[in-house]
């Protein structure tokens, strides 16, 4: 047995890999989970209101034989960003993977009078993943593990109307993608995954969503097991740090 900060004892680190993400039970979430678990690795579902989702995802998860643990925490509230580390720690004593999915997508007005809404947005996309990867980091240091961040490709262009909080939220998220890239290189690697038409804001109608479509390169709407199967790839690959990876279908091509 040995100790962590807290001083809580925990298990001799198991040599299976393991890893955390945040807002297991969206959809991307919950595809990069089984994603997760092909690869055989142990998981730390985090919800943040999603309970009931998250235990029902890992009700599914255990039918494939797959150890999970369920973690609930408010990511607007830092308080509760080293209890996820600390609990991933005490039920596997290492931890390989920190997926930094969980998001605050809703749209916003720009206005003077709102920017209280706006922090609540940077807490969740932005300052939440930051915070957790200092939790995590002398862990991943450890184990050679790495960060993936869910970004989006609306952080890098500005063109996504009634959504400016997030749009900005996401972009710093980009660039704490680099940052701590160099920040804790070489033991750890750092990278996003930027997803394009995976899921459409609920107030538009087919026919926006068809004209979106049409302007990708491939000519069709992802699905969550592609922006999976992109977080499993630069899990894996051991010489790729800093990197944003558009999975757009083409959207954007230059």
């Amino acid at each position: 047995m040995h100790r962590i900060n807290s001083g809580q004892k925990v298990k001799f680190p198991t040599k299976k890999k393991v890893a955390l993400v945040t807002g297991a039970a969206s959809s991307l979430g919950t595809a990069i989970c089984f994603g997760l678990a092909k690869q055989g690795a142990y998981i730390a579902l985090h919800f943040g209101s999603s309970q009931k989702n998250t235990l029902r995802l890992q009700k599914k998860l255990s039918h494939f034989g797959i150890e999970t643990i369920v973690s609930g925490a408010d990511l607007k509230n830092p308080s509760h960003i080293n209890p996820l580390i600390t609990q991933v720690i005490g039920r596997w004593g290492r931890l390989d993977l920190l997926v930094n999915n969980a998001s605050l997508f809703e749209p916003n007005l720009l206005k003077a009078e709102n920017w209280e809404n706006w922090t609540e947005f940077f807490h969740v996309n932005s300052l939440a993943p930051c915070s957790l990867a200092i939790a995590a980091f002398p862990w991943l240091r450890k184990s050679k593990g790495s960060i993936i961040n869910i970004t989006d490709i609306y952080g890098e262009l500005p063109i996504l109307k009634n959504y400016p909080a997030y749009s900005l939220s996401k972009a710093a998220l980009i660039f704490l993608t680099k940052y701590l890239a160099v920040e804790f290189s070489p033991n750890v690697r750092v990278n996003a995954v930027s997803p394009g038409a995976i899921s459409f804001p609920q107030s538009y109608k087919q026919e926006k969503k068809k004209k979106l479509i049409q302007k990708s390169a491939l000519k069709r709407q992802g699905r969550p097991e592609e922006i999976a199967d992109a977080v499993i790839f630069l899990a894996e690959n051991g010489f790729i740090t800093g990197q944003v990876l558009k999975v757009d279908g083409g959207r954007f091509i230059h």
